[in-house]
């Protein structure tokens, strides 16, 4: 059996696999990232504890993080406050008698597509997870690609907007796509997109989550499908530029906005088609992961069972 730790920005989740991948133990918790390392890194430790007190004949503990992950080491990650440079393997080991392997968070859920999901006869293939953040992972011959340390993939971070004005703040996140296609973005954006728009129905949510725009798609508001028109525009613009960089055309959507409306994929579709090279564009396909929910679990597991 293996532990599977899925640290998100928004959950935290932690989990037991067996050798097939199947979950036995599973346990949400909010991960409250703003309460800073030490608070998450507790509650991860208090986590971890009691599933291998459930479980005594745990094996290894496989732990995803949103960021860049060097030889256990997470040198940076955007959507969890305070997290740099932070020995995350190291800190996590020397509290237990098990092998601890850690790696980015796309990376295990991409893993569990390779293995055991949407992937699982392919060679190559683009793995990208829609979520509060937007994460990826490219997996060549079967195996993680990660380059020289440990950050390829990040496809959040491909640049859509060089004209973006530079935040002074992050100048690095100006103009990437998570900065437009994040759950948080996707619901301001919607937010500002409506205020002359009185027609649409979307004002009668009260938050503008990309589920109820979904459903008002559902419902046929034009406006709802104007928003996901440009959001989809976005998603397809970033991934033409991985699909003509890596001449990849697979690419398996994972995250909780891969359960949006389809019209969606459509829009990054029909982008996709046009802005492509034709030797991409006359041969590429989208798929809905196989793990939505708890593809970070298993994955994460399955890193660990990978270690040993």
């Amino acid at each position: 059996m293996y532990i599977g730790v899925d640290l998100g920005g928004t959950n935290l989740k932690v989990g037991v696999i067996n050798d097939d991948g199947k979950i036995l133990y599973l346990k949400y918790l909010p991960t409250n990232a703003a309460e800073g390392k030490e608070y998450v890194i507790k509650n991860i430790h208090k986590q971890i504890y009691l599933a291998i007190k459930k479980f005594r004949k745990t094996k290894a503990i496989g732990i995803g993080i949103p960021g860049i992950v060097s030889k256990g080491i997470v040198k940076v990650a955007p959507n969890l406050t305070g997290w740099e440079n932070v020995p995350i393997q190291q800190i996590i080991a020397t509290k237990y008698d098990l092998p601890v392997a850690v790696d980015n968070d796309a990376n295990t859920a991409a893993l569990a597509e390779l293995e055991l999901g949407a992937g699982k006869n392919s060679q190559n293939f683009i793995y990208i997870t829609l979520g509060t953040g937007v994460g990826g992972a490219i997996i060549i011959n079967r195996e993680i690609f990660r380059g020289d340390y440990g950050g390829a993939g990040e496809i959040g971070h491909i640049i859509i907007d060089a004209t973006n004005k530079i935040s002074n703040e992050k100048q690095y996140r100006t103009g990437i796509l998570e900065e437009f296609i994040g759950k948080n973005q996707i619901t301001e954006f919607a937010r500002e997109f409506i205020k002359n728009k009185p027609d649409t129905i979307l004002h009668n949510y009260a938050k503008l989550d990309p589920y109820f725009i979904s459903e008002a798609i559902e419902r046929k508001d034009k406006i709802a499908i104007e928003i996901y028109k440009l959001i989809g525009y976005y998603l397809g613009i970033g991934l033409t530029n991985v699909m003509n960089i890596l001449d990849i055309r697979l690419v398996i959507v994972g995250g909780g906005l891969s359960l949006s409306h389809p019209i969606l994929f459509q829009f990054a579709k029909e982008t996709i088609a046009i802005r492509a090279m034709p030797s991409v564009a006359e041969n590429f396909e989208i798929k809905q992961a196989h793990f939505l929910k708890d593809a970070g679990i298993i994955g994460a597991g399955l890193l660990g069972k990978r270690y040993l």
